[in-house]
């Protein structure tokens, strides 16, 4: 009997045990949904500026793309702010937040803000956190963050100083020569520059002078030859990049005279010079006929007096 009541004991209590495990396990799943629905994600899936690169001291759009990856909770009192680790970046208004009321679940929405930078930065990718807050419907907080990186570049400063040309006034055919100062007066390099001459009174000239480090100059010379008589500007132009390999032209002109080369003038000696060597020339031809004239009639009287 009493191994019959043992059974029974032991099989009524492997039930409980098995009701209660099967209790937990539900109990873990409702917890593991409820998780699931109390951890809404807010997602910044994309972004882009409105200009192809974004200078130094510019004004840019940024349009930053968030989306609700819940599929079934709507997000409330969204708080999204921008900010850089020393200011690089800011926006114009002055204000870095954002606010947006509510979101539905696997809602897509944008934030455009209006963004500055400053004009001392050097040329390299610059980080803008992105920090949002946000709510759902049963008052639970949540926050999380995203990084964005934005390129700055620095709009090269190319100027021309000292130009110079040994003679402003030359004959045709022959040259002067010409020279200039080109200065990086911008905070970045400066790359793959060339300066060409050109004019209708001069043969085209050029010359590839290279790179320009920030704060450096450097002097061109150029040899210039007058081919056309004439007067008036010739054209200098500088072409140059940036490190994005974009081209700029900065062009600069001079005058420059050709002149046809003054006729020799002959003056009254030079012209009289030829006469009196004529002159001269005959005194000594009528000379020597004479002198021949002379040894003639000697040699006659001698050969009559000896014979």
């Amino acid at each position: 009997m009493k191994t019959i009541l043992t059974k029974v004991t032991s099989a009524a209590a492997c039930t409980v045990v098995s009701i209660a495990a099967l209790s937990g396990l539900a109990l873990f799943n409702n917890n593991v949904n409820a998780a699931s629905y109390y951890t809404p994600r807010l997602m910044v899936t994309g972004s882009e500026v409105n200009t192809d690169r974004v200078n130094a001291g510019d004004e840019f759009d940024l349009t930053v793309h968030f989306m609700n990856e819940s599929d079934d909770t709507h997000l409330y009192n969204i708080k999204i702010a921008f900010t850089t680790s020393d200011n690089e970046i800011y926006p114009v208004s002055g204000t870095n937040v954002y606010y947006v009321d509510s979101v539905e679940d696997e809602e897509e929405f944008d934030v455009v803000m209006k963004m500055t930078t400053r004009g001392d930065l050097e040329e390299k990718p610059y980080t803008i956190t992105v920090n949002f807050e946000y709510e759902d419907s049963n008052k639970m907080y949540y926050q999380d963050s995203s990084e964005i990186v934005i390129p700055v570049f620095q709009k090269p400063v190319l100027s021309a100083s000292d130009m110079k040309l040994t003679k402003s006034e030359i004959l045709l055919n022959s040259k002067t020569s010409f020279s200039m100062k080109l200065n990086n007066m911008g905070k970045g390099n400066i790359y793959n520059v060339s300066v060409s001459v050109d004019g209708d009174m001069i043969n085209g000239a050029d010359t590839f002078v290279g790179n320009l480090d920030k704060g450096t100059n450097t002097t061109v010379d150029l040899s210039l030859k007058g081919v056309n008589v004439g007067s008036g500007d010739f054209t200098v132009t500088v072409n140059y990049e940036d490190s994005d390999g974009k081209t700029y032209t900065l062009e600069k002109t001079m005058q420059l005279a050709v002149v046809e080369p003054a006729p020799v003038e002959v003056t009254a000696a030079e012209q009289a010079a030829p006469s009196n060597l004529i002159a001269i020339g005959a005194v000594i031809v009528v000379a020597v006929v004479i002198i021949i004239i002379v040894v003639n009639i000697i040699r006659k009287v001698r050969e009559k007096k000896y014979a």
